[in-house]
């Protein structure tokens, strides 16, 4: 049997403002080091939990580390959640406005662009990729179609780099980092 002892601290932290002037729910955080340049850390919030592990942090610990990285970077590691999602519902005003750029360019005739771009209405009602027409989008946008596909941010990717940045200024204020190691 091989035993390993590791250093764990929890914080608990309440009273949480974000930049953006939101509230935040109580954060508890878990912070363990296995050794120099291992550590684990473990973040709860509101029923939701994130965790990642660094093998390699060079000879930092994790408190460190962690204060350090870019909130995006930890943001990856902990959930691997996009920070950008498809936007569904700018999808048919984006074909429309292709459609519009298109006859212009004299690459559609006239018919053939008033009949795409009453077409494009379909696109309104669009929740999913599997929802799209894919002939309509193909005529529209060509081949590769998807990837004409508008983005907008992931409400939930922000959420977790406003609790990454309230967790990296719970570190800094509790006195777990090393001096002078902040960012």
């Amino acid at each position: 049997m091989r035993v390993e002892l590791s250093t764990v601290k929890k914080l608990k932290l309440t009273e949480l403002h974000s930049p953006s002037k939101f509230r935040l729910d109580p954060v508890t955080v878990i912070l363990e080091d296995f050794g120099p340049g291992r550590g684990k850390i473990i973040i709860e919030c509101f029923g939701e939990s994130w965790s990642s592990f660094w093998p390699a942090m060079g000879q930092r610990d994790i408190a460190t580390f962690f204060c350090r990285c870019d909130e995006h970077y930890i943001a990856k590691n902990l959930s691997g959640v996009r920070s950008d999602i498809p936007d569904y519902e700018a999808l048919a005003s984006k074909a429309r406005k292709e459609v519009v750029s298109l006859r212009r360019d004299g690459d559609l005739e006239k018919c053939e662009a008033r009949d795409l771009f009453d077409r494009c209405h379909k696109l309104e009602e669009v929740e999913t990729q599997a929802q799209i027409d894919g002939i309509l989008m193909q005529e529209v946008f060509g081949d590769g179609w998807w990837y004409c596909i508008p983005d907008k941010p992931n409400p939930d990717y922000q959420y977790l780099c406003r609790i990454i940045k309230a967790v990296q200024a719970g570190i800094k204020e509790s006195g777990l980092l090393k001096e002078g190691a902040g960012r």
